[in-house]
């Protein structure tokens, strides 16, 4: 006659739960005070090229490393980093909002108010025609003005070849945030003389982002914001 193996006794039984929900406790815990911050090339606020990752890494870094979390620091390009975000795996440094991203994310206080307009050829005068053709870094926030026009739009997966287009005359403008060009364009003397601002289509506030589904966003935001006050103040 074949029996059944005996039953753990149980205490034996409650000692293996224990450990197993230890174990997941720690785990839990451990995700918890780990934060993944996404880098992607935005300088001067955000860039891998840029002492502490850029001026806005290094106020993250500083928010979660003087509460005692872990920061790590994910390098990848905006659309990825995009999408690693909305799906919970790491904060954006710099968003700017609309309706489909309020879906998304929560966000931080205002971290700079950018100028997002064109650039253009030292030589051009007056405006753009109506059927200009405008280069613009795939995953960018384009304001009405471009969206609804007639302007013919060129994506570009990485900004930095459009400067060298855009001194060619393969493109009639390139829009981008300001800062950001002018800081490329500083590295590039030559194409600094033949690039030049010509005008702000839109003046947005930019935040950083983490996901609505997150379990720690009211408490990681809360961090940030202290980080972001004390920044103003001094």
């Amino acid at each position: 006659m074949n029996c059944p193996p005996p039953c753990p006794a149980p205490h034996a039984f409650a000692r293996r739960l224990a450990a197993a929900l230890a174990c997941l406790g720690a785990a839990t815990m451990a995700e918890a005070q780990l934060v993944s911050l996404c880098i992607t090339d935005f300088p001067p606020y955000v860039s891998t090229d840029l002492p502490d990752g850029g001026s806005l890494t290094a106020l993250a870094r500083r928010a979660f490393t003087s509460a005692g979390l872990t920061v790590q620091t994910l390098h990848v390009p905006w659309v990825r980093a995009f999408t690693l975000a909305k799906n919970g795996d790491c904060l954006l440094m710099t968003l700017w909002r609309n309706e489909e991203r309020d879906a998304l994310f929560r966000y931080s206080l205002p971290v700079a108010r950018m100028q997002l307009g064109f650039f253009v050829r030292t030589d051009r005068i007056g405006p753009l025609p109506l059927d200009a053709t405008v280069a613009y870094q795939r995953g960018s926030y384009l304001p009405p003005d471009l969206t609804t026009g007639h302007y013919k739009l060129h994506e570009l997966v990485d900004p930095r070849p459009g400067l060298e287009m855009l001194s060619l005359g393969r493109v009639d403008a390139v829009f981008s945030e300001r800062a950001t060009f002018e800081f490329q364009l500083a590295r590039q003397p030559r194409l600094a003389e033949a690039i030049r601002w010509q005008t702000a289509l839109e003046v947005k506030p930019t935040f950083m982002a983490i996901s609505k589904t997150h379990p720690q966003a009211d408490a990681w935001l809360e961090l940030l914001n202290q980080e972001i006050r004390q920044s103003i103040r001094n």
